[in-house]
């Protein structure tokens, strides 16, 4: 096995200096530091992971919690990208259950407690989120995919987060369809307080007021709400019909949503070419023929572990310097 000495002996160099190489590059000379890669690459040396980890005292590994949820096929996809970004950096990545936001509360202090972790990737943000507090009151590094919804101050350097602008994507979608001859588009959101919700919702009352396609008045008349459930989408989309029968396209908060409106259109008179779009792109908006959003998944998990990165880098004391914590990353719509 190639060690630490073989690779100073090859370069001409101390073994302190391809430590600092590898640990600290920025403290040494550029043209060392090329020497050193050379021996590195020509004598295929591995450092020691294990022993690096324990100099740094880091477990070198980010954990993220899986709830079981409607969204899967997006959160997999997510999971996928933050793995893949992850090996490139050499950070493993740990999964934990959590069915509550309590539950995750209770993985954060054991992991926290046993040292299994450095930093969390936080996902399904909330209004009042206590996670947030908890993390930021035992100086724990974290980043969450999603908007800190009901935060004073959404930017606060001490709450970093990586999001996709939903409500940009929906407004994009609803000029596509006007843009297309579409006069009469209805939408249907998610009941109570969704930030998420919230927001893709704006983006279709933007453009309908700012296209004069509806009155403030109409707004309510042109969209209802669903649990993110087919059959509860089936009813909201029957309901929004029999109010607003003149409507020729409906934005949906999602693609469950969008698929039981679609149901709901087909076992009725028929869709009368009623145009049906969702959000998060998934195998089963492309399997039904659903115009759709897709988040820039890879974007994001490449935007997460930076963050990350930097943010252990500086430590507890100087990460909430690190700049560039807040992301928000446009959707692309997609139309079948």
């Amino acid at each position: 096995m190639v060690s630490i000495k073989d690779v100073a002996r090859d370069a001409g160099v101390s073994p302190q200096t391809v430590s600092n190489c590898i640990n600290n590059p920025d403290i040494v000379k550029p043209a060392t530091r090329e020497l050193v890669a050379a021996s590195i690459k020509r004598l295929k040396y591995t450092p020691n992971a294990s022993a690096r980890r324990l100099r740094m005292q880091r477990s070198n590994t980010i954990a993220i919690g899986i709830a079981p949820t409607s969204r899967s096929q997006v959160y997999d996809r997510l999971l996928h990208a933050l793995v893949t970004e992850a090996d490139a950096r050499n950070i493993r990545v740990t999964l934990y259950k959590t069915d509550s936001h309590q539950d995750e509360i209770r993985q954060f202090a054991a992991l926290s407690a046993q040292g299994d972790v450095d930093a969390f990737i936080l996902t399904d943000t909330a209004h009042g989120d206590p996670r947030i507090n908890w993390l930021n009151e035992h100086r724990q590094t974290f980043v969450l995919f999603g908007r800190p919804w009901g935060l004073d101050d959404m930017y606060d350097p001490s709450v970093p987060w990586v999001d996709v602008d939903g409500r940009h994507g929906i407004a994009d979608m609803a000029q596509y369809l006007i843009l297309h001859g579409r006069k009469h588009i209805g939408f249907i959101g998610w009941p109570g307080l969704s930030g998420t919700g919230n927001d893709r919702r704006m983006g279709w009352q933007d453009v309908m007021l700012g296209a004069r396609m509806a009155t403030e008045d109409e707004l309510d008349t042109l969209s209802d709400t669903a649990e993110d459930e087919i059959f509860s989408a089936q009813i909201a989309c029957t309901r929004l019909l029999e109010r607003r029968p003149d409507i020729d396209a409906i934005i949906c908060v999602s693609d469950t949503i969008a698929t039981g409106a679609r149901l709901a259109l087909a076992a009725g008179s028929g869709d009368d070419g009623i145009a049906v779009s969702g959000f998060d792109d998934t195998a089963t908006a492309e399997s039904m023929g659903l115009n759709s959003i897709a988040q820039p998944l890879t974007e994001s998990a490449r935007e997460l572990m930076r963050i990350i990165q930097e943010r252990l880098d500086a430590g507890p004391d100087l990460q909430n310097g690190v700049d560039d914590c807040h992301v928000l990353l446009p959707p692309k719509i997609i139309i079948r």
